[in-house]
């Protein structure tokens, strides 16, 4: 607890400064003595301008009504309050649902409105934006440094158009969006497993060894001679769909990448595609190590895993309340390599992580610019505090502290297909066969099917990502 008491005493000395700053101001006092304080870009008057921001969330920024007073909201609002006044703007969040945001801003877009300086959508809803050609080329920004450590450069690498750079993520943080792999360690011990976090260390941790294990935890609990339901123990119990996406991407490919000319071709029709989906078409045929609770109610997967009916569980980072607060102890580990020649381990980001874009309608660019690089470098403190608290109060050990901090979130991964999913056009393509060979078992002949869609698909994808 120490981290995140001294963090919660810098917050509380933060929100104390900001006050006495603000009573100095309606004093008469000299100057803002605040603005040496805040990191980011110099303070400066941009007119009471209204800096509109479009988002799923309306506390992203600005507290939840359940932050008010606790160190995350109050850093929050200071962080806010002193953009405000430094800069002499007010803010207003346009909440609008994920699943609208595309249809509500491109017809503004088109008529020349830019809707909103800035806009907040998910990974998998950005794509919509990418294809219809409205986002700006926020290289271009000159107020806006992408090149700093405030900003997600995975993410700039590939929504890359043409040496544009349509998307970015900072601000606020994605590690609670990575799709987490979880153990039980109650059980891990009884089975006397090897230590895995050591595995992770020297590089060992690879799904032929988590097969190995899943394998040894199957086990016939109902005495009716078969594994086949919740009421038996399993490997691994998942939701399909979302295990998939982070399957396929730990196994160092993708479902679409782009080739030495730039332009998008799909990793999973290559021989190395082939072999990977014949490798899990394997996994999920062996008795006993994968149980599959799609469309199942959460708590089916939560009472699993900790029952100690389930060797493995998958779930975002953020960690379910009902697993935080589990007897059983259990840990994390990053995402198994395919081998021991892969380079480093890679854990998904989730589809439902939030993306920044600004719209070619902005004529605020400058401004636009500026507001970010305040938000991204004075968000620093909510940032760490929030890393405080799963440290401190959400992970158990002092293991999985070091696999977040050291394999996890540093290797977080993106895949241009998860980003453009919902702009389909031949994008969801590979993540559909893949399904029905791997999870549904409905395809048999894998190689043959990627071939026949192969061309179309890599055709229409180039078209409509670039125009052409």
């Amino acid at each position: 607890m120490k981290k995140l008491g001294l963090l919660i005493l810098a917050a509380l000395m933060l929100a104390g400064v900001v006050a006495c700053d603000r009573g100095a101001n309606r004093a008469g006092g000299q100057g803002r003595s605040a603005q040496a304080r805040w990191p980011g870009p110099e303070p400066r008057d941009l007119g009471g301008m209204v800096f509109k921001i479009v988002d799923w969330s309306p506390v992203r920024f600005f507290p939840a009504n359940a932050e008010i007073g606790t160190p995350i909201g109050d850093a929050k609002l200071a962080a806010m309050e002193s953009i405000m006044e430094d800069f002499n703007i007010t803010f207003e969040i346009i909440q609008i649902s994920s699943p609208d945001t595309f249809d509500r801003v491109y017809p503004a877009v088109l008529a020349g409105d830019m809707f909103a300086h800035m806009i907040i959508t998910t990974q998998s809803r950005f794509g919509l934006f990418i294809g219809a050609g409205i986002l700006a080329d926020l290289s271009t920004i000159p107020t806006l440094n992408l090149n700093s450590g405030l900003w997600a450069q995975p993410v700039h690498e590939i929504t890359g158009v043409g040496g544009q750079v349509l998307a970015t993520a900072g601000i606020f943080d994605h590690w609670d969006f990575i799709w987490g792999l979880f153990f039980q360690k109650t059980l891990w011990a009884e089975l006397g497993l090897p230590d895995p976090y050591e595995m992770v260390r020297r590089g060992e941790w690879t799904w032929d060894r988590f097969l190995e294990f899943a394998v040894i935890a199957a086990e016939d609990l109902d005495g009716d001679g078969v594994i086949n339901n919740p009421n038996d123990r399993w490997g691994l119990v998942v939701n399909a769909d979302d295990f998939l996406r982070s399957w396929w991407v730990s196994m160092g490919s993708k479902y679409w990448d782009f080739n030495p000319a730039g332009r998008l071709y799909t990793p999973v029709a290559t021989p190395d595609g082939i072999a990977i989906a014949r490798w899990m078409r394997n996994f999920t045929e062996m008795p006993g190590v994968y149980y599959r609770a799609t469309g199942q109610f959460t708590n089916t997967r939560n009472e699993m895993f900790m029952g100690r009916r389930a060797l493995f569980f998958v779930e975002t980072s953020r960690v379910l309340a009902d697993i935080r607060a589990m007897e059983d102890d259990w840990g994390m580990l990053p995402w198994p390599k395919r081998n021991e020649q892969q380079p480093m381990y890679l854990n998904t980001v989730n589809h439902n992580a939030p993306l920044i874009g600004v719209t070619i309608a902005n004529d605020q660019l400058e401004e636009t610019g500026i507001i970010m690089e305040a938000m991204a470098a004075r968000f620093e403190l909510v940032r760490e505090l929030q890393w405080a608290e799963l440290e401190d109060r959400v992970l158990r050990s002092d293991e999985d502290i070091e696999m977040m901090r050291e394999f996890i979130n540093p290797n977080r991964a993106y895949d241009i297909g998860h980003i453009m999913w919902w702009g389909r056009h031949g994008f969801d393509i590979p993540h559909t066969r893949i399904a029905e060979y791997v999870i549904f078992h409905t395809l048999n002949d894998f190689a043959s099917a990627m071939e026949a869609s192969r061309h179309a698909i890599e055709l229409t994808t180039n078209e409509f990502y670039f125009g052409n």
